[in-house]
């Protein structure tokens, strides 16, 4: 420490060497080179704790709920009602693009198709012969034994339109009286149960075995007494014990009493044995009935969609034999009558329209196949050879312990021939409809929902670490896209679908399994 100094008048402050008045102190020394060294050091460390304290706060993840899904799902039904033929896939089987995944019946589209090309070949030689008329006794005599044999084709198809729609009225009658049977029988058994088997009957027969057993435990005590002196005087010897045995069945009247009161009991108690079972007998036909029931109206939804699918191939046969008559008919008036420009231009016409309509029955005819729209594993079947399907999938039936409400995939996807359903979201037994295909197609993604609050950190190509849960594995991924539109609104929150692209597709994976995703 500096010595102080204290000087008393100027030249005293002179001659001590001060440069002033009163008591002074010295000028401090700068620092030196180790405590600047030392300073410098602390301050470095604290500026790195403070940057490592940062970061590793901004660098806090929170992980998001997501699922496993595939690229594309796919809901693939026929065009138009028919009855499958065959299924040759099953749920888990990979297929490719361009399989054959079913096949329709195609009697109706096939016979549209032949009669759109017999159509299309009369046209076309009508347009011939108006082109170049030359018209001779052999052709003439050909057209018309044409409209004789068109004539009788068209006579045939009629009659056996006719004979089908009658025996379809007998058939789907007979159906409607089987439904009509099962129903009476159904409403009858359940009359029945209320009337023998509600609360208020039931009540009475329990009632009444209570009532019966009273009298039972009185008797029984009753007649303890005379038991014991009957043996008491048979010890004696034989002849006083038949005398005591004789007086006290005389003396007691309880004794003959017994028999009729046991009997009451027992007979009350098996009433109520008998009219349990029975209440429990009626039960489970009524259970039948209501299945017969619902049996029945299946099988009459069955035979009507049958009918139906017969009297369009006749139907279709008739058109067909028609179409042959009138192209018959035409190219016959077409070889004796005069040729004109505007008769040439109809015929052409004519021609284009017929050639339009075979390119129509010929897609018609490609849609009673499904072919796989692209690779992918088959996710699940509805319906079997022999149902009658069409553009609102397989028409599903439920049994009486069968709960309403089924559900079909309800994920977002691309759907070939949309299932209907009916207003309100509500199901029945008359409205349950399933794709008959359901295709996944590959590499599966996963879609996670992320909070508005964290979305200023989700870019297209962020890394991301994904722990899927079922397979205790984690799987890196990358942010893909994200869904503008919200899919999730709270009254504070607002959530946007993020999907992520895997790095490595697991074989184990399956879509719907919950995976932790955690971005950044």
């Amino acid at each position: 420490m500096a010595k102080r100094i204290r000087a008393r008048g100027m030249n005293a402050a002179l001659a001590g060497g001060e440069a002033g008045v009163g008591e002074m102190n010295p000028a401090r020394s700068p620092l030196r080179p180790k405590q600047f060294g030392v300073a410098l050091a602390a301050a470095v460390v604290g500026g790195s704790l403070g940057m490592f304290t940062y970061h590793a706060v901004s660098a806090t993840t929170t992980a998001y709920t997501g699922q496993v899904t595939p690229t594309q799902t796919y809901y693939l039904n026929f065009a138009a009602n028919g009855t499958v033929l065959a299924l040759d896939i099953k749920p888990g089987q990979h297929v490719k693009k361009g399989q054959v995944l079913a096949t329709q019946d195609g009697d109706v589209a096939q016979a549209q198709l032949s009669a759109a090309q017999a159509a299309a070949t009369a046209d076309a030689a009508v347009v011939a012969a108006d082109q170049d008329p030359q018209a001779t006794q052999s052709a003439a005599a050909a057209d018309a034994l044409s409209v004789t044999q068109a004539q009788a084709a068209v006579s045939a198809a009629q009659n056996a339109l006719t004979v089908q729609q009658g025996a379809a009225q007998g058939t789907v009658s007979t159906q409607n009286s089987a439904v009509t049977s099962a129903q009476n029988t159904y409403q009858a058994d359940e009359t029945r149960y209320t009337a023998d088997c509600s609360s208020t009957a039931t009540s009475t027969t329990s009632a009444a075995a209570t009532e019966a057993a009273a009298p039972d435990n009185a008797a029984s005590s009753s007649t303890t007494a005379p038991d014991v002196g009957a043996s008491s005087g048979a010890t004696s010897d034989a002849g006083a014990g038949s005398a005591n045995s004789t007086a006290s069945a005389k003396s007691s009247p309880n004794a003959k009493a017994t028999t009729p009161a046991t009997s009451t009991t027992t007979s009350s108690a098996a009433e109520a044995v008998q009219q349990e079972e029975y209440c429990s007998n009626l039960q489970s036909t009524i259970n039948r009935d209501a299945t017969t029931v619902s049996s029945d109206q299946a099988e009459l939804s069955n035979v009507q969609s049958s009918v139906q699918l017969q009297g369009e191939r006749d139907s279709a046969d008739l058109t067909s034999s028609q179409d042959v008559l009138t192209a018959a008919q035409t190219r016959q008036s077409a070889a004796t009558a005069p040729v004109t420009p505007a008769v040439i231009d109809q015929a052409k016409a004519d021609l284009a329209t017929a050639q339009a309509q075979v390119a129509t029955d010929q897609q018609a005819l490609t849609n009673t196949r499904i072919i796989a729209p692209s690779d992918g594993v088959v996710a699940a079947t509805a319906g079997a050879v022999g149902d009658v399907v069409g553009p609102d999938g397989v028409h599903g039936f439920q049994g009486p312990s069968e709960e309403s409400g089924t559900n079909s995939n309800s994920g977002s996807g691309f759907e070939l021939f949309v299932p209907q359903t009916s207003g309100g979201g509500s199901t029945s037994s008359q409205n349950t409809y399933m794709p008959l295909i359901t295709l996944y197609t590959s590499p599966y993604t996963v879609v996670a929902q992320v909070p508005e609050t964290d979305m200023s950190a989700v870019h297209d190509g962020v890394s991301a670490s994904l722990d899927i849960t079922a397979l205790n594995t984690t799987i890196n991924g990358t942010v893909e896209n994200t869904e503008l539109d919200p899919v999730n609104s709270s009254s504070t929150t607002t959530y946007y679908d993020v999907t992520l692209s895997l790095a490595a597709n697991n074989a184990q994976l399956m879509a719907g399994m919950s995976v932790q995703v955690t971005i950044g």
